[in-house]
């Protein structure tokens, strides 16, 4: 059995999409939740009633758990389960930033850590009532050592929403999701307008100016691109993402705390690691923090 923690909109979607292939299933939610179904709307627009089992509390197996809550939730998260979880079980992180794998090792040294990221996009409507607005690859790879012999993981992804992969550099697709978040997220939180809004020539700026400041930090090695590269994808994803909002846009409007801390944050620790200022990603890093204390203030 699959069991899946957070029931938002990526750990629905998966929920909905292993369940589809024959996939046994299991919600691990905050709290106890009333639904008999998940209500999943695909690609097609057809409608789904999933009878999708739930609970708040993890069984004890050794069968992989997919983490899907939002990085600054994690560790908590993994905390809060950490009885239940067995010594060898693989545990799957996938969400938003960087930093968190580092933090759920130290919770758990001897557990098989794989790191993944998804360009499906997903909107969650109500409680487990989903609709999936957009596909896209999906990225598998080993954090530790242990992770290394569960490739053939990938499979049950493949199978539910198609093109996964499994990649041994792990890390390079991390750090490009990385950049495509920190070019869109912050702009698009702070003036609260959706992905297209960010194609108009001021904006364009400020992004060519946030990836050259991010590529004082990386190391070529990590990421076999340059800032101009970067750019061309990000533009990409604006254009195929246009009436979409960005997850730290809507954290934002609905006075929620936001990955602030594993996205920009996470970028200007490695900077301050090697001594390097960059003005432009620490100004957005500020004020999104800046209008998260005073939305959780009031």
């Amino acid at each position: 059995m699959w069991q899946i923690i957070g029931a938002g909109a990526i750990g629905c979607l998966w929920a909905a999409n292993l369940y589809q292939q024959g996939e046994k299933v299991r919600l691990i939610t905050r709290r106890p939740i009333k639904a008999d179904f998940l209500l999943y709307q695909d690609l097609q627009a057809k409608q789904w009633q999933l009878p999708i089992k739930h609970g708040h509390t993890l069984l004890k197996s050794t069968k992989p758990i997919l983490v899907c809550v939002k990085a600054p939730q994690v560790c908590q998260a993994i905390q809060a389960h950490k009885a239940q979880i067995h010594a060898e079980q693989v545990i799957i992180l996938m969400h938003n930033g960087m930093g968190c794998a580092e933090q759920v090792q130290k919770i758990l040294p001897n557990n098989p850590i794989i790191c993944a990221t998804t360009a499906n996009a997903s909107l969650l409507q109500a409680p487990f009532n989903i609709r999936h607005t957009g596909n896209g690859v999906t990225y598998l790879g080993p954090f530790n050592q242990q992770a290394k012999a569960y490739q053939h993981l990938v499979l049950a992804f493949e199978n539910a929403l198609g093109d996964c992969h499994w990649c041994d550099d792990i890390n390079s697709k991390l750090w490009l999701k990385l950049l495509i978040n920190i070019a869109i997220n912050p702009l698009t939180a702070i003036h609260q307008i959706n992905n297209g809004g960010l194609r108009n020539a001021n904006m364009q700026r400020l992004i060519k100016d946030i990836l050259k400041e991010a590529f004082l930090v990386i190391p070529t090695t990590t990421l076999p691109m340059n800032a101009p590269q970067v750019h061309a994808i990000v533009t990409n994803v604006i254009e195929l993402t246009q009436d979409n909002y960005s997850s730290m846009n809507r954290d934002i409007y609905f006075k929620r705390n936001t990955e602030n801390e594993y996205i920009n944050g996470y970028l200007l620790k490695k900077a301050t690691q090697k001594n390097i200022v960059l003005p432009t990603i620490t100004r957005l890093y500020q004020k999104i923090k800046a209008l998260e204390e005073s939305s959780l203030v009031h």
